[in-house]
């Protein structure tokens, strides 16, 4: 997709950091399909609480080029995946019919820049050259009340001749703003609770064979029981065979923000490159933020086990990330954890030799890479054993919720 070379401001909008920030200009090539260069403002580089919003972006002067692909990680963070991409791509197509025009062929960077402002994931922002938010405003992010409706809409939105109805425009729209900025293959889409909050909705999907809702829903309750830090979450039964697994949005502290990276931006991983929990323990241990190294390596070596012990295998690199306080980045809290029956293999190499037979006691070995004595590892084996043996008792239990 082709477009005359521009700016796009990046903003800085986080509750910890004050009012949001000018902190660089993202260079929008004219071509989606070249890398795209950011820059620091001096404003930033001269800023007291000045960080690199990415470990592969350093804070000096000039432009800087992703080293793989055409965005650097902490931008296809912002990004949608699989499921965002959907309905952009659909209103590309929509966009092309009206405009009497082939459909453009979209990359990374189109898909950047299509994400509605209001749920983009994180904290960075991106302001045009008008100074005005890109896409913001042309569509809202919808009540609970509209969660019904949207789960039939992100059903429907996926049927074999679905854009040849009238109401096809209207319901594309209305799935935009909730939904472009979300990371999975499964149709989802943000809401506003009663009060104000931002949430996640994950639908089931067409294809599905059993009820992912509420094992999802499971498996949080097992990680908080487990002492695993993750967000409020609940069911909801909105029509159809099986439930919606809701979500509060983490990168969110009232109608502020939070600044996010994932693992696989802060680790330098690329998609398919062999990866393991340990590469997530280094970003720890380099750049942790102060006084919570240690706590953090442990709340890791906690999650693993415990990944391990609900069969939890689709664990890679996107599916863990961190948050940015004043002194380093912090563990988020835990998230799209789902026992994977059907995978054999964890994403993420343990860090030692196991089969699926072994994966618990293969973790264990691993202990001192997350600073945690004998007796610290063997308390929290303990606990996942317990969760083991209790996840048959809470199968039995959400089987009649």
């Amino acid at each position: 997709m082709a477009r005359k070379s521009k700016l796009a401001n990046v903003w800085l909008d986080d509750v910890r950091f004050g009012e949001p920030l000018y902190i660089g200009d993202l260079i929008i090539p004219e071509h989606s399909d070249t890398p795209a260069a950011f820059s620091y403002s001096q404003a930033w580089l001269t800023e007291a609480n000045a960080f690199a919003i990415d470990p592969y972006l350093p804070l000096v002067a000039g432009p800087q080029y992703p080293v793989k692909g055409t965005l650097a990680g902490i931008f296809r963070d912002t990004a949608p995946d699989r499921w965002g991409r959907v309905l952009i791509e659909r209103r590309e197509a929509l966009l092309a019919i009206r405009e009497s025009r082939a459909n453009r062929t979209l990359f990374d960077l189109d898909f950047l820049l299509a994400v509605q402002d209001v749920s983009r994931m994180g904290g960075l922002r991106f302001k045009d050259e008008q100074e005005e938010f890109i896409s913001s405003g042309e569509f809202a992010v919808p009540p609970v009340s509209k969660l019904r409706e949207l789960q039939a809409l992100a059903a429907r939105i996926q049927d074999v001749g679905i854009e040849s109805l009238p109401e096809y425009e209207q319901w594309l729209a209305m799935l935009m703003a909730p939904g472009t900025s979300l990371g999975g293959a499964r149709p989802k889409a943000s809401f506003e609770d009663t009060d104000g909050s931002l949430w996640i909705a994950k639908f089931p999907a067409q294809d599905d064979r059993y009820d992912i809702g509420k094992w999802e829903y499971l498996a949080h309750r097992l990680a908080r029981n487990s002492g695993i830090a993750v967000p409020n979450s609940r069911l909801e039964q909105l029509g159809g065979q099986y439930h919606t697994f809701c979500v509060n949005r983490f990168d969110r502290v009232g109608h502020r923000r939070r600044m996010y990276a994932s693992a696989m931006t802060m680790s330098g991983k690329q998609d398919g490159e062999p990866s393991s929990y340990l590469d997530i323990a280094q970003v720890i241990t380099d750049h942790g933020a102060r006084g919570h190294v240690d706590f953090d390596l442990a709340e890791l070596f906690r999650r693993l086990m415990f990944n391990v012990a609900i069969g939890n295998r689709d664990d890679h690199l996107r599916n863990h990330g961190f948050l940015r306080e004043e002194s380093g980045w912090r563990l988020a809290p835990a998230f799209d954890m789902n026992p994977n029956p059907a995978k054999r293999e964890h994403a993420l190499d343990l860090g030692a030799k196991s089969t699926p037979d072994t994966a618990l006691d293969a973790a264990i070995s691993t202990h001192e890479f997350y600073r945690l004595t004998d007796s610290e590892a063997a308390l929290i084996l303990g606990v996942c054993q317990t969760t083991c043996r209790t996840t048959r008792q809470a199968a039995c239990f959400i089987s009649s919720v």
